[in-house]
């Protein structure tokens, strides 16, 4: 008999679960948004879908650099970022051409302001480079530029999971509880936003070593198509 290949669906189910809370915690005035666990657990569904993608992404990469080396499973790491990086460019281009039509269109500055891209409607040569370099997001654009930097920095993340996985878990841990105090304490957007970033970091990184540790097994061999591999 062949080894089973394929989709792991423990692995799509949660990340698709991890989706519809997200859906729901999004929709204003929702009652079902109620019974996410945004609203009784000490995360939400992001970090729930981003552990989970932190997860994947070193069980089909760990297993690669494993049996292939360095250079091919990072190589294939960097290609991977690279395609996101290019559907977020599109993405993007689309996005923000549809909320400038509607601001500009109803002329209500409040819009603009709610969606974040008066930068852009005051400097768009200025806003585009930016957005490029992925510094400029529009409201709920941070995902893809998210998951770029965390793929570019996941080759050496990686490597050395394969020697002190129980030392970057404690690492790892520690940058979760750290980012819970200083978005306590942040005041400004800004701060507040990089917390974030970093706390979902964590996640990725905490999931990404559950998954290198011994006790931690899937089936072996089987492939991914997912965003972040």
């Amino acid at each position: 008999m062949h080894a089973p290949t394929g989709r792991d669906l423990r692995l799509d189910f949660f990340r698709g679960i991890a989706l519809w809370l997200i859906f729901l915690d999004h929709i204003p005035s929702n009652l079902v948004a109620w019974g996410t666990i945004r609203n009784y657990g000490f995360s939400d569904a992001t970090e729930i879908f981003v552990f989970v993608s932190g997860y994947t992404a070193a069980f089909v990469y760990g297993k690669e650099m494993r049996e292939r080396g360095f250079i091919i499973a990072g190589a294939h790491i960097l290609r991977r970022a690279w395609q996101i990086y290019v559907a977020h460019v599109f993405l993007f281009a689309i996005y923000l051409a549809e909320i400038s039509y509607v601001a500009t269109s109803f002329e209500n500055p409040l819009y603009a302001e709610e969606m974040n891209i008066l930068d852009f409607l005051k400097q768009p040569d200025v806003t585009i480079v930016q957005a490029l370099l992925l510094k400029f997001k529009p409201s709920n654009m941070d995902v893809l530029p998210l998951y770029i930097i965390l793929l570019l920095l996941f080759p050496p993340i990686l490597w050395l999971l394969q020697f002190r996985s129980s030392l970057a878990l404690g690492a790892s841990v520690l940058l979760y509880v750290l980012t819970w105090h200083l978005m306590g304490s942040a005041g400004c957007r800004a701060a507040r936003l990089k917390s974030q970033s970093a706390k979902l970091t964590a996640c990725y990184r905490i999931g990404a070593v559950i998954c290198s540790l011994p006790r931690a097994s899937l089936r072996s061999g089987a492939r991914f198509d997912l965003l972040s591999g």
